[in-house]
């Protein structure tokens, strides 16, 4: 098989395997088309600071999220990345937002 496709298909495994995680299938949906604090995505999700941020930190590392700096405050959006357009259903849950 060709090597360009053997690299596609670890690539796209990588990325799946990010979202076999509730938690991290639940801040892909509470960023949806928007940029979100730390924090708030903590509050959202009823967990730890710590533990969102470790979650946020390996989205970070899988090209799944960017972030930017304000102060002390981080806030993470949805990156520009080809795979995530072709998996734009896993970003969406209008239905389930409050």
């Amino acid at each position: 098989m060709d090597p360009e496709i053997r690299l596609s298909a670890r690539e796209q495994a990588s990325l799946c395997s990010v979202f076999g995680n509730t938690q991290r299938v639940l801040i892909a949906w509470a960023l949806g088309e928007e940029e979100v604090s730390v924090s708030d995505i903590a509050a959202q999700l009823e967990i730890s600071l710590q533990n969102a941020s470790q979650h946020l930190r390996l989205m970070k590392d899988k090209g799944i999220l960017s972030s930017r700096r304000d102060g002390q405050t981080i806030y993470y959006r949805i990156a520009e990345n080809e795979l995530l357009k072709s998996c734009s259903i896993l970003l969406k849950a209008e239905q389930y937002k409050k």
